[in-house]
């Protein structure tokens, strides 16, 4: 299932404000391996934003372990989530919806 074209516009507007992009390679099918990719980054991070619920992972996302991966490591952790949003089961992927908007 590929992204929507707004998926791939927001893609490329979070690109152009990065300050530096870091591509690792690993396995996308592989939770482990994509963990472990995570972690990476994490610990090159001094801050982490996590657009994120609160909720434990269901499994299919790993932001419940990022979170407390950074707190555990010191990194400071702001958690974003929008009033009224909620999340919508599309595939494989969640998605965020606020006021039945999906982002």
């Amino acid at each position: 299932m590929g992204a929507s074209p707004q998926d791939e516009e927001a893609h490329r507007e979070l690109l152009a404000l990065a300050e530096g992009i870091k591509v690792l390679p690993f396995d996308p099918l592989d939770r482990d391996a994509c963990v472990s990719a995570d972690e990476q980054l994490i610990r090159g991070c001094g801050r982490l934003w996590a657009i994120w619920d609160g909720s434990p992972s269901c499994g299919h996302d790993a932001t419940a372990h990022m979170v407390a991966y950074a707190r555990a490591h010191g990194i400071p952790v702001d958690v974003v989530w929008p009033a009224g949003a909620a999340r919508q089961a599309s595939g494989r992927a969640l998605r965020l919806s606020v006021h039945g908007q999906a982002r």
